[in-house]
């Protein structure tokens, strides 16, 4: 039970302090599968004044309107080797607060994962400016929360697909229409 209540209090705090500072700008792709790079910044637990970086990607199946009841996979989200909770807790805890995701499955790729000697808000301006140097439109740049970073990437691709139905539903009816 004690469990329960300490997913719940992170998933509060991860709802409550996360930001997602840059989105990617195109929408998730309807009917095959969407990579969505992003960057996680967040304050490092150990070394005060030092931020932690992960760049990386998650590959989102495409969007079904009917969702089968608890079947959607989060795949390499690392849960168990950072937290010490399981994915299946993880994902009976998400399905508890009502919080069904459009795709049936979320693979994450973490590219690289980085110590850097700045604060937060320093690393997330050089980000910034490198994301617009480089007219870079397609990554995500958020900032987390520490220890149970991977809720604040769910929020981030929930957030990526709540803006995305409206497109979904109308590539869905054209589709099925005009077949």
């Amino acid at each position: 039970m004690k469990e329960h209540i300490d997913i719940e209090k992170k998933w509060e705090e991860a709802v409550k302090k996360t930001k997602i500072v840059r989105s990617r700008y195109k929408k998730l792709e309807t009917f095959k599968k969407t990579v969505v790079p992003y960057v996680l910044v967040n304050e490092s637990l150990v070394n005060k004044g030092c931020s932690v970086v992960r760049e990386g990607s998650v590959e989102v199946s495409p969007a079904f309107i009917h969702l089968p009841y608890s079947k959607y996979e989060l795949l390499n989200f690392k849960f168990k080797e950072t937290t010490n909770y399981s994915d299946e807790i993880i994902k009976s805890f998400l399905l508890v607060r009502g919080i069904q995701l459009p795709s049936m499955k979320y693979r994450n790729t973490e590219v690289k994962l980085e110590v850097k000697e700045k604060p937060v808000d320093e690393v997330v301006k050089e980000y910034l400016q490198y994301f617009q140097r480089v007219e870079d439109i397609e990554t995500g740049l958020v900032i987390s929360i520490a220890d149970i970073w991977q809720f604040s990437l769910i929020i981030y691709i929930a957030t990526l697909a709540i803006k995305s139905v409206e497109n979904d539903i109308k590539n869905f009816f054209d589709r099925f229409l005009n077949e």
